[in-house]
């Protein structure tokens, strides 16, 4: 009998420096490790990673989702989000890891606003497609938060990492910006992830519309006009959504029975949590388990 595979949640640790919150380290160094059954595994991940390639194509799994890299491409997985790779041992990249605690340190409300918005992956997808001129941007910006990092440290290091990681995001938010979805949703901006951020803590407490409108000041009309003027869907269908993303995410994760999962949830009875998960999913939480365990 085998024993199931599960997700390892993986918090962020700096093998150069406990205290520091951010790692910037070449695809071809990662791969050196002698991690690929770690990395090819997948992971619940607790901080951000960039990654921009530079040679040769594969694919990555973020939350269930393959996605296919090329040297055109930027990658973004955000806080929270399952991740697995793919090993190619020829391609080529630079990897940008990092907590928000190290990014929010000293910062001003205007770097606040802009830090993680890259990251929102309720409303962009996770992978952007850059024009030769924007990945020689980011691949120049990189190789100098890459040699900065590798630089003796001294009392102004972390503050010029986390300026030039700043500096980075923007420029990734002004290439996400140009995107047809970005003109769609600029204007709700604020307003969605306040709601995206409220479901995510109260998933467990309610998944009724009028219970997130009450808590944001608003009202189910409201909220009904945001979600389909951002995502075109109802707030219904999004908070359904929310919930089977986090039930998925903790099935695959295999330690947690579901009955447990259930209550974690916020479903009186494991037999609620099944007929909801079939309605959404069209299989079981045991047969979504089950196939997901094989397959990894």
């Amino acid at each position: 009998m085998t024993t199931p595979k599960s997700i390892p949640d993986i918090h962020f640790s700096n093998p150069r420096s406990p205290k520091l919150g951010i790692e910037i380290v070449s695809l071809e160094a990662l791969f050196k490790r002698g991690l690929d059954r770690v990395l090819t595994a997948p992971q619940r991940v607790h901080f951000y990673h960039i990654f921009l390639f530079t040679h040769g194509a594969g694919m990555h799994a973020i939350d269930f989702s393959d996605y296919a890299y090329d040297t055109e491409t930027l990658l973004l997985v955000s806080k929270g989000q399952v991740q697995q790779f793919q090993i190619n041992h020829a391609n080529k990249g630079l990897i940008i890891i990092f907590t928000s605690e190290f990014l929010y340190e000293n910062a001003t409300e205007l770097n606040l606003w802009h830090s993680l918005r890259v990251f929102e992956h309720a409303l962009f997808s996770p992978l952007l497609r850059l024009s030769g001129e924007q990945h020689h941007l980011l691949a120049n910006l990189g190789r100098v938060l890459q040699h900065e990092y590798q630089k003796p440290t001294d009392e102004l290091s972390n503050e010029i990492l986390r300026h030039l990681l700043r500096v980075l995001l923007l420029h990734v938010e002004r290439i996400q910006q140009a995107s047809a979805i970005n003109q769609r949703v600029a204007p709700h901006y604020q307003d969605f992830v306040a709601f995206h951020r409220l479901v995510e803590r109260d998933l467990a407490q309610s998944r009724s519309v009028q219970y997130y409108a009450r808590q944001l000041a608003s009202s189910p009309k409201k909220l009904n006009s945001l979600t389909r003027q951002t995502l075109n869907k109802t707030a219904k269908e999004f908070i359904e959504e929310q919930v089977i993303l986090e039930a998925r995410r903790l099935l695959a994760q295999g330690n947690m029975p579901i009955k447990e999962i259930a209550y974690h949830l916020g479903f009186s009875e494991p037999t609620n949590l099944v007929k909801f998960f079939k309605k959404h999913t069209h299989t079981s939480p045991a047969a979504f388990r089950q196939q997901f365990q094989l397959a990894a």
